[in-house]
């Protein structure tokens, strides 16, 4: 009898205590979440991604009106320069990923048309624009928060984008009588974009065998 009413009040206590749980879990208040280490350079590579989205699209078009004004070489240059663009971005997303944010391309993108002449134009001035607007700060910001990786893939991003200004105006320099025989090679692991006559025997920011690149010709 003794151990039956002993068991009861034990029941009793633990239905207690249950209830009293339940009771401050309900009514404390919430902890705020902890914000990710790395919520700034997630936002940096998000912005990284969405500009190289954007850019791809938009050269594509351009090779499409190259294309059909026979400017081979702006074609080859305009396709190549996509392609880096977007392996760029999917460096970038990787990395979101792997620092466990979330990466979505942006839905609508307004394409600008125009001649092949006014293209090689509005290409340099934005992209000029855009690599003032960051001017590096993004990979600065991740080598504060010692995030290395993350650097590494907006330096791919940010030197890759001073190499379309290069060749962009390298090209606008040329004499417009002249041959289309341009032809460029990009690095498939950094997207780093090059002629072809100019090409190493290794990618000099990733160290990729030149035998792997991709060939625009």
């Amino acid at each position: 009898m003794k151990l039956r009413l002993g068991l009861i009040l034990l029941l009793f206590v633990a239905s207690a205590g249950i209830l009293v749980w339940l009771y401050y879990a309900a009514t404390r208040e919430p902890r705020s979440p902890k914000g990710s280490p790395w919520a700034e350079t997630l936002a940096d590579l998000d912005a990284c991604c969405r500009r190289k989205h954007v850019k791809s699209v938009q050269y594509d078009h351009f090779a499409d009106i190259a294309a059909d004004e026979k400017r081979h070489t702006a074609e080859r240059l305009f396709r190549a320069m996509a392609f880096s663009e977007r392996l760029q971005e999917n460096n970038c997303a990787t990395a979101i990923l792997r620092l466990g944010g979330h990466y979505t391309p942006p839905g609508k993108i307004v394409i600008f048309g125009g001649t092949t002449d006014g293209n090689i134009e509005r290409s340099i001035a934005y992209e000029r624009q855009a690599y003032a607007g960051h001017g590096g700060a993004d990979i600065r910001r991740a080598m504060e928060r010692g995030n290395r990786y993350a650097a590494r893939m907006l330096t791919w991003g940010s030197a890759g984008d001073m190499r379309v200004i290069a060749l962009l105006e390298h090209y606008r320099q040329e004499d417009r009588n002249a041959p289309d025989t341009g032809r460029f090679a990009v690095c498939p692991n950094c997207g780093s974009l090059y002629t072809s006559e100019y090409v190493d025997c290794y990618c000099p920011a990733c160290l990729t065998d030149s035998e792997r690149f991709v060939r625009f010709e």
